[in-house]
């Protein structure tokens, strides 16, 4: 049980209220670890964010907390994620205990608090910002699958080293692939600076609704691969893909861009913004002289329409890009309208998907086969969507999506495809 304010894992305190937490999370709250490190891996609705940031409100309440909460890409906090530990203090009955900013979370009455921090910036990493922090007692690798750079983490953990409190580094994630420098590190061997806790829906089957179980089990039937990754947190190999694989995209590998002749920004909208919603998929592409592709940027994550429709155009004037190519079947006019809503100054092209997925894909994956197109800089989920695409097990991941309309509008554009919207009006 958890009780409000609670200080240990037996859950010892006056209050009334009470919130069931699975046992396997138990170790996660006791007031001395017996661990450095936290590997907590599962698949869809095992519960593990929900916990993790009921900890975490938990430990600001011992003072002398520095609580850095980090992920590869985070462009807004307080869109993306300090909404779900605001609906855990309310949960608590304590939102007269926290100070809530853009980018942090204090607690009033011991002065510990929550920092918010993306890793990657349009330069590189703030990795050395990041260090820079004093007195950090606990990070959190949130959505740990993205980061693909080994040495960024060893950099920032290593500057885990408070002397006052416990320190704890704990890494949270969906299991990736077994090429991923986690499965290498943490899991093929087991270690014991480190405590491993897994869950599954199946453990948290009282807290998740009928549909996402019935969606669950459908899966389990309709294809077993899907389910056992998705929902069951198994950990891929790299064959697992059916079009792209890591040496391909090792290979196409570069530090930086030539002078570019166009650039275009691809969006994958989605069309709500919860739990539940499937990403929005806005990926940077530019297009050389010689012909050649680069991919300059991914943006994508989980936001709201006006969110998404912002991002893209700011991307689109950041980059100079002379078009934003959207997908029309997500969403079809509300699309256009958000776009029109933020005033985009940047030409819109809408784009209809009357192919299926593989087809859509496979031109765009020849192009990687011939050494066309080339990534510049290093994009770990996108890569991990791009290794593990199957059309026939499920839907394309959002970011691929983006990644195939960006580069089939600059590549292997065919006359007639697609629609341009210029002053509210469509144009083939």
């Amino acid at each position: 049980m958890y009780r409000n304010g609670l200080k240990n894992a037996n859950g010892e305190n006056s209050d009334n209220q009470m919130i069931q937490l699975l046992p396997d999370y138990k170790p996660l709250f006791y007031e001395n670890p017996e661990t450095r490190y936290y590997l907590i891996t599962g698949g869809r609705g095992s519960g593990k964010s929900w916990t993790l940031a009921l900890f975490l409100l938990n430990l600001t309440y011992e003072k002398g907390h520095v609580i850095l909460f980090t992920r590869w890409t985070l462009v807004s906090a307080f869109i993306s994620i300090i909404p779900e530990f605001i609906d855990k203090i309310e949960i608590m009955g304590k939102e007269g205990d926290f100070e809530i900013t853009q980018t942090e979370i204090i607690n009033k009455k011991t002065g510990s608090k929550i920092l918010f921090r993306g890793i990657k910036t349009n330069h590189g990493t703030a990795t050395a910002n990041l260090k820079s922090i004093a007195n950090v007692t606990t990070w959190v690798l949130d959505e740990a699958e993205e980061l693909g750079d080994e040495d960024v983490f060893d950099k920032i953990d290593l500057s885990i080293r408070a002397k006052d409190k416990p320190n704890r580094v704990i890494l949270v994630m969906n299991p990736s692939f077994k090429s991923h420098w986690i499965y290498k590190q943490f899991v093929r061997e087991k270690r014991s600076d480190t405590t491993y806790i897994h869950t599954t829906y199946l453990d948290n089957k009282q807290n998740l609704s009928e549909s996402f179980i019935k969606a669950a089990e459908k899966s389990k039937v309709e294809n077993p691969h899907r389910y056992a990754h998705l929902f069951l947190g198994i950990w891929l190999d790299d064959k697992d893909g059916l079009l792209w694989n890591r040496e391909i995209i090792k290979k196409a590998r570069l530090a930086e861009a030539p002078n570019l002749s166009r650039i275009v920004v691809a969006l994958d909208p989605a069309v709500t913004a919860n739990m539940d919603s499937d990403e929005t998929g806005i990926i940077v592409c530019g297009k050389d002289r010689d012909g050649n592709a680069y991919v300059l940027e991914d943006l994508s994550g989980k936001y709201s329409p006006n969110h998404w429709s912002k991002i893209a155009n700011d991307a689109a004037f950041r980059w100079n890009a002379d078009c934003i190519v959207a997908e029309k079947n997500q969403g079809g006019d509300m699309v256009e309208a958000v776009l029109k809503s933020q005033g985009v100054g940047t030409r819109v092209k809408l784009v209809s998907a009357t192919k299926g997925k593989y087809v859509r894909a496979e031109p765009v994956y020849s192009l990687y086969e011939q050494g066309k197109v080339y990534h510049v800089g290093s994009f770990p989920a996108l890569e991990n969507q791009m290794v593990s695409f199957d059309p026939e097990r499920g839907k394309s991941p959002d970011r691929v999506d983006a990644l195939v309309w960006g580069l089939t509008e600059l590549m292997v554009k065919k006359k007639g495809e697609g629609f341009v919207l210029i002053r509210g009006k469509l144009f083939r």
